[in-house]
């Protein structure tokens, strides 16, 4: 079950389904680990391949992105949006599931070259977030703190 729908579903478009899933890692400060490319700023994560468990998912993911190893604390929500993806060319039905997590060790480079780390304060990523539905999910870690 989708806690929360993002964006409008246009008619005439066809959607690609794409299921994903995504860390909230808060430093210290309460600021959340967010990766910045060439077209705005998102949540470490990313799709699930293949018969891959979420868990799995996440944890490659933050590695790749970040070269990080995590702990997996808590789910949080999931929601979908759909839009648009200048990036990808196409139009995106995207549901993640979002968990918080903490930051162990830096165990490797990134493999991502274009993705950087941005340590962002919680007000700033309701605002900065390419995605609604991952700004509204950080709207929902700030009931569990």
């Amino acid at each position: 079950m989708v806690d929360d729908v993002f964006g409008e579903k246009l008619s005439g478009q066809t959607y690609v389904d794409r299921e994903g899933v995504y860390a909230i890692i808060l430093n210290d400060k309460n600021e959340v680990a967010t990766i910045r490319l060439p077209h705005g700023y998102f949540l470490p994560g990313g799709g699930l391949e293949g018969t891959e468990s979420k868990e799995a998912c996440l944890r490659r993911e933050c590695l790749e992105e970040l070269g990080w190893e995590i702990e997996i604390n808590q789910f949080v929500c999931k929601a979908s949006n759909y839009y648009y993806s200048m990036y990808r060319d196409l139009y995106l039905h995207a549901t993640g599931h979002f968990y918080l997590a903490t930051y162990l060790e830096q165990v490797a480079q990134p493999i991502e070259h274009d993705h950087e780390l941005v340590w962002m304060s919680l007000e700033d990523c309701l605002s900065q977030l390419h995605l609604d539905h991952q700004a509204w999910a950080i709207k929902q870690v700030t009931h569990l703190l």
